[in-house]
Formats: structure tokens, C-alpha cells, sequence
């Protein structure tokens, strides 16, 4: 695809022999539960999908590293201190705002602090798997499913 305007600004591209690449964008999104197995979501205060619910994401900023930025995440959105358990998994997102998104997807283990919504967060709330509102993004989907299969499955092995 030829670009004609800059995709952040509109402005009209002047021709160059530089060449600039479209890569995708780096995000991160948590899962953490509560002593009841409840999974921890926001609703979310900005778009896209402004006033559904979600797992607490955000994107990298320069110079973090992906485990660094999912625990600053949940802070900023949950009030939550956490600890990265594990990776769940990496998954791939078409974006609103940029055309494709690589979401990595932790488990955290809850440490400390008290739940508050903040950032771009406006409510926060654990809901048991079986009551799991509507969640817009297919990425955060695969999340709950993987680590809920996964959980599941080591029960299974200890029966």
C-alpha cells in the first residue's frame, strides 16, 4: 500500500528515498484473579470500546520491557500491585488506531494495593468466569480462555 499522508498527521508525504515500515504495535494486557477464581476487568473511559469491559492493557512505552509494563499497567488502571506470574501467551489484534496490534498476555499474582479505578479505567470489578460480561477484543478473549483452560487443566491432574 502506497502512502500518500503521514498516518499520524495528515500531512501530505513528500517522496524520498527513505522507506518507512509499518510494524505492529506492542501491547500488553493481565489476568489476575481474586481468592474466588474471579477474573479482574475494567470498563474502559476511552475508545475503542469505551464503556465495555476488558482485561487492564495498555501499550509499551520506550525503553520497558513487556513484564515491566503489564505491572505498571495494573497499577495505573486497577490500583493493583501485581507479580508476573507467567506469559499466556502472544496474539495478534487488528487495531482501531493502528493497523495491527501484538498483544502479549500475562498471569499476575495480586500483591498489594487497593482497587481503584484510574487511568482510563472507570470501574473495575472481578467477575466469575461464567458471568463474564462482553469483551470487545478478541486478543483479551483468548487470554481468559487460555488461562482459564490451563488452570483447569492442572486441577484435573491433581485429581
Amino acid at each position: 500500500m502506497k502512502l500518500i499522508y503521514c498516518p499520524q498527521c495528515g500531512t501530505k508525504l513528500v517522496v524520498r528515498k527513505e522507506f518507512v515500515y509499518e510494524n505492529p504495535v506492542p501491547v500488553v494486557a493481565g489476568v489476575t484473579f481474586d481468592s474466588r477464581g474471579r477474573i479482574l476487568l475494567i470498563r474502559r473511559g476511552i475508545e475503542p470500546a469505551k464503556g465495555l469491559w476488558a482485561l487492564p492493557s495498555g501499550f509499551m512505552e520506550m525503553d520497558e520491557s513487556p513484564a515491566v509494563s503489564i505491572v505498571r499497567e495494573m497499577k495505573e488502571e486497577t490500583g493493583l500491585e501485581c507479580d508476573v506470574e507467567n506469559l499466556i501467551g502472544v496474539y495478534h489484534q487488528k487495531g482501531w488506531r493502528y493497523k495491527s496490534i501484538i498483544v502479549l498476555g500475562y498471569h499476575l499474582k495480586t500483591v498489594g494495593g487497593k482497587i481503584v479505578a484510574g487511568d482510563d479505567a472507570v470501574d473495575v470489578r472481578y467477575f466469575a468466569y461464567d458471568d463474564l460480561p462482553e469483551i470487545p477484543f478478541t486478543s483479551h478473549r483468548h487470554i481468559i480462555e487460555d488461562i482459564c483452560y490451563r488452570k483447569n487443566e492442572r486441577r484435573d491432574k491433581k485429581n
